[in-house]
């Protein structure tokens, strides 16, 4: 109270605001009235400064059950913008006069949609990072852990530095660029890791980035080098794609936005697959849907027709060995074709994508664990690995199938198997087993091996040290080293 005028002195020259508070009623009066007079150059100028906020964790609508089953599903990562209202009376223009803030949010998932999977390939990702460093989107950032039953956001999710993610990067020389805004590309060698981190791949990624004009963020995507950069494209007539797309073995990627299906309320009973075709017949004309992805499914379509008929002749000439239970075969638009060979009663892998396959929901990365491998192993030759799902155990044997044009090549599908392990184990033991009239004279030991004898143990150990293959079934899908790290030394 007693250097009132120096306060006002300061304010006045530094064209701040000023007002004497003498009673702790005049704070309520008097605090917010600063916001209109520092406000009114803007209001003014008409400076309609927008702002983006840090990512943040909110509960979308608690109404929304058909959109997300459980309370944790419903806590996305957010942005909010906002921009300042302002009065536009003629009268009142010179007091500049600010009415308020008007903002809105937007989930991260509605951002990273813009950057479809489809082009990007399988391995390849796009992420975003604030003009701080920090990660707003990436399919590396798990802002979740468990809590129980209950999921929670982690501490400091919205503080995760890009070098925590894309630690590569070790002379930083990608985040300083992007911090910076600048706008360019790079190439970095890349360990990535696949299955919940159990298995690398080594890939070689190409990373072009910019910034975003008018908010504080820079936009990177990733592509990987190889087959990963090639793409293919076919023409085929609506009406031949229809007829092959409507066919029972066949359903595309549900979490892939072939047509935007959850802004029109009429629209959401329908799926993905559902509302692609009543937008190709014509029925729906007014719908948002991706022409080129479309254009890119019906031509897969029509290609792979043909598998559908020679799985069933296989089973129908009885050339299917018992024990493989489902051909499947996956293109890059996310189409998928299947035959299930046996029953439901005697099949022992009862769906057929594991709950792995399908990613949580902050992740945008759909291809599914089989696509992933495959493409990265030499096309023709089979990748085999276990799956644990819930305790049912069984095995999956994947190759890619490659499409080959003036010198370029690019990944056509992967196709594969999925077989019980005793079909897998009858078929080891057989091609293990030593021949009966083995000369054993002069060997100490168990002569003539073979792995039904109890005094051996017989592993067989996938690309990445997993245990595919044990007479101990409990083996099976652990890593061969805490199993017997003696012999995998």
């Amino acid at each position: 109270m007693t250097f009132a005028q120096n306060t006002k002195w300061i304010a006045c020259n530094n064209k701040g605001y000023y007002t004497h508070i003498s009673t702790l009623a005049d704070v309520q009066e008097n605090v917010m009235e600063y916001l209109h007079v520092l406000s009114r150059p803007m209001v003014i100028n008409h400076d309609h400064d927008i702002i983006w906020t840090e990512a943040y964790m909110d509960s979308v609508l608690p109404n929304t059950m058909e959109l997300f089953t459980t309370k944790a599903q419903s806590l996305l990562m957010m942005t909010s913008v906002a921009m300042p209202v302002f009065s536009k009376k003629k009268e009142t223009l010179s007091h500049g006069i600010l009415l308020g803030v008007v903002g809105t949010d937007i989930p991260l998932m509605e951002v990273m949609r813009l950057a479809p999977r489809y082009i990007l390939g399988p391995h390849g990702y796009a992420f975003l990072i604030t003009n701080n460093g920090y990660i707003l989107a990436h399919p590396d950032l798990r802002p979740l852990y468990k809590d129980g039953k209950k999921l929670k956001p982690k501490p400091n999710y919205n503080s995760v530095d890009m070098s925590e993610v894309e630690w590569e990067d070790t002379e930083e020389t990608l985040r300083t660029a992007m911090v910076r805004g600048e706008t360019g590309s790079m190439r970095l060698s890349v360990r990535a890791s696949v299955d919940k981190a159990k298995r690398p791949l080594y890939l070689v990624n190409d990373y072009f980035y910019t910034n975003i004009d008018e908010t504080p963020f820079s936009f990177s995507m990733v592509l990987t080098g190889g087959n990963g950069k090639l793409m293919y494209f076919g023409n085929v007539s609506v009406e031949e794609g229809l007829h092959d797309l409507t066919s029972p073995d066949l359903s595309i990627a549900s979490e892939w936005t072939y047509c935007v299906t959850d802004i029109d309320p009429s629209y959401m009973k329908f799926s993905q697959l559902q509302a692609a075709i009543r937008y190709l017949l014509g029925l729906e004309p007014d719908m948002e849907c991706d022409e080129m992805l479309l254009q890119h499914v019906l031509f897969d379509a029509v290609v792979t027709a043909p598998m559908e008929a020679y799985w069933n002749a296989l089973m129908l000439n009885d050339k299917v060995e018992p024990g493989v239970e489902t051909a499947f075969l996956g293109t890059r638009s996310g189409l998928l074709r299947l035959t299930r060979y046996t029953g439901v009663e005697n099949r022992v892998a009862k769906k057929f994508l594991t709950a792995a396959d399908k990613a949580n929901l902050f992740t945008m990365d759909h291809f599914p664990l089989w696509y992933r491998l495959a493409v990265e192993n030499t096309p023709g030759s089979f990748y085999y690995y276990p799956v644990n799902d819930k305790g049912v155990k069984y095995a999956i044997a994947v190759t890619s199938a490659t499409i080959s044009s003036e010198g370029k090549t690019a990944i056509a599908g992967v196709i594969g198997i999925q077989m019980s392990l005793d079909m897998l184990e009858k078929r080891l033991w057989a091609i293990a087993k030593q021949p009966s009239d083995t000369d054993c004279s002069t060997i100490e030991g168990v002569c003539p091996l073979s792995c039904e004898s109890l005094d051996l143990n017989c592993f067989l150990v996938d690309n990445n040290g997993f245990v595919l293959l044990s007479k101990e079934r409990n083996d099976v899908g652990r890593f061969f080293g805490e199993v017997d790290g003696s012999t995998m030394a």
